[in-house]
C-alpha cells in the first residue's frame, strides 16, 4: 500500500514545483489521507500540463466514459485541476481537461474545506517544510509582493502588474476565497484577527473556485472593496508572479506560510520579487515606532529616526500607510534592479522547472 504512495510522491516530485520528501514521510502520510488508492493510480498517469479524458483514458488502459466521472470527482476533491476547453466553457456540455497539481499554489488550497482538524497539525508542519525546500528553492516563485496604494505617491510610474487595483479590473471573472492560513491557525486556535475572506483567484482559478465551493464570485467593485479592506488592515499583498495575473493573496506573518519563511531568512529582500523599498525622512519622523511594530520582516529599527534595512524590506508599503507624519516613503528600485515577472503562470512554472535543473 506504501509503495504506491512514495511513487505518487516521486510523480508529483517531477512537477515544475517540487514536492519534497521529509525524513519522517510526512508527506506520504499527507497523500495517503487525500488519495485513495485508485486516484493515486489515475494521478501516476497524468501529467502537469492539461489534458483530455481521452488521453488520460488510452495512458490507463480504460474508456473515457468510465474515467470521466471519476477525474471529476478527484477535482471536485481537490487531487488534481479541471478547467473547460475554451470554446465550449459557455455551453450545456463543457470538454474538460486535467491536469496534476503542486502542493502549493493547489492541493494545499484546495483542501481548504477538506482538511480535519486532525490533520491541520500535519499538514502545516509539512507546508513549513515545503515552502523552504520547494517554494523558495528557486530563484523564481510563485507570488511577487506589491505595495500598498496608499503607499504609491502620484508622481511615481507603476505598471499595471505593480498595481494592485488595476489587476483586479483587468479580469473577467474573479472569485474570493477564504485565507487557507488564516483559516488553519484559527483550527489550531492560533488564529489573528485579521480579515478572513481575502484571497482571490482570476479567470479559468476562480471558475475552478466558484464550481467547487471554495470561493464565490464577486464583480470587480466588490473585489476591490475587498482588497482595500485587506490594505486598511496593514496585509501584505501577493498576487501571482506573473504579469498576467491569476490570483492575488493577502497576507500576515501571523499565519501567512509564505510570509513567515521569508521572514526567517536573514535577508528576506534577496528573495521576494519586489520592485520598491521604503525609506525615512529623518526630518518629519518622530521617532514613535509605529513602523518598527507594522514592519512584517522586522526591517525596521529605532535610533533618532526610522532606519531602514534594504535587505530585509520588501516593498510592501505597511509602514508607508501606518505612519502619521509622512515619514516613511516608497521608493522604486533603479532600473537595473527592477523585477520583469514571467508572462504567465505558464511561463512562471517553466522558469521554476529550468531553475531546478534536471531531475
Amino acid at each position: 500500500m506504501s509503495e504506491i504512495y512514495q511513487r505518487l510522491a516521486a510523480h508529483l516530485d517531477r512537477l515544475p514545483v517540487p514536492f519534497p520528501s521529509t525524513e519522517t514521510g510526512l508527506e506520504l502520510e499527507i497523500l495517503r489521507k487525500w488519495f485513495s488508492q485508485q486516484h493515486a493510480e489515475i494521478a501516476l498517469n497524468m501529467k502537469g500540463v492539461p489534458e483530455k479524458v481521452s488521453v488520460i483514458a488510452k495512458r490507463l488502459g480504460v474508456s473515457a466514459e468510465t474515467l470521466a466521472p471519476v477525474l471529476e470527482e478527484m477535482s471536485k476533491k481537490g487531487l488534481i485541476f479541471r478547467m473547460a476547453q475554451p470554446d465550449t466553457r459557455e455551453t450545456d456540455d463543457p470538454k474538460w481537461l486535467y491536469n496534476l497539481i503542486p502542493m502549493a499554489e493547489g492541493l494545499w488550497e484546495f483542501h481548504m474545506n477538506s482538511t480535519a482538524e486532525d490533520e491541520v497539525d500535519m499538514v502545516n508542519a509539512y507546508m513549513e517544510f515545503f515552502m523552504n525546500n520547494a517554494w523558495y528553492k528557486t530563484k523564481t516563485s510563485q507570488h511577487r509582493v506589491v505595495p500598498i496604494s496608499k503607499s504609491i505617491r502620484a508622481e511615481m510610474e507603476i505598471l499595471q502588474y505593480d498595481h494592485a487595483e488595476e489587476i483586479i479590473k483587468s479580469q473577467t471573472k474573479i472569485a474570493v476565497a477564504h485565507c487557507v492560513c488564516r483559516k488553519q491557525a484559527r483550527m489550531l486556535g492560533k488564529g489573528c484577527e485579521h480579515p478572513l475572506e481575502v484571497c482571490m483567484a482570476f479567470g479559468t482559478g476562480a471558475y475552478y473556485y466558484i464550481e467547487n465551493g471554495l470561493g464565490r464570485e464577486v464583480s470587480k467593485e466588490e473585489a476591490l472593496s475587498i482588497l482595500h479592506m485587506g490594505m486598511e488592515a496593514g496585509l501584505v499583498l501577493q498576487p501571482g508572479n506573473g504579469q498576467r495575473v491569476w490570483s492575488i493573496c493577502m497576507c500576515c506573518t501571523c499565519a501567512c506560510q509564505l510570509l513567515r519563511a521569508l521572514k526567517k531568512m536573514e535577508k528576506p529582500a534577496r528573495m521576494a520579487h519586489t520592485n520598491f523599498y521604503a525609506a525615512c525622512n529623518d526630518v518629519a519622523c518622530t521617532a514613535c515606532g509605529i513602523c518598527v511594530d507594522r514592519c512584517p520582516m522586522e526591517a525596521i529599527e529605532l535610533e533618532d529616526a526610522a532606519v531602514v534595512n534594504r535587505d530585509r524590506c520588501i516593498g510592501c508599503g505597511v509602514c508607508v500607510v501606518a505612519c502619521d507624519v509622512d515619514a516613511m516613503v516608497l521608493h522604486p528600485k533603479k532600473a537595473q534592479e527592477q523585477y520583469l515577472p514571467p508572462r504567465d503562470i505558464v511561463d512562471t512554472q517553466r522558469r521554476i522547472a529550468q531553475e531546478r535543473g534536471p531531475f
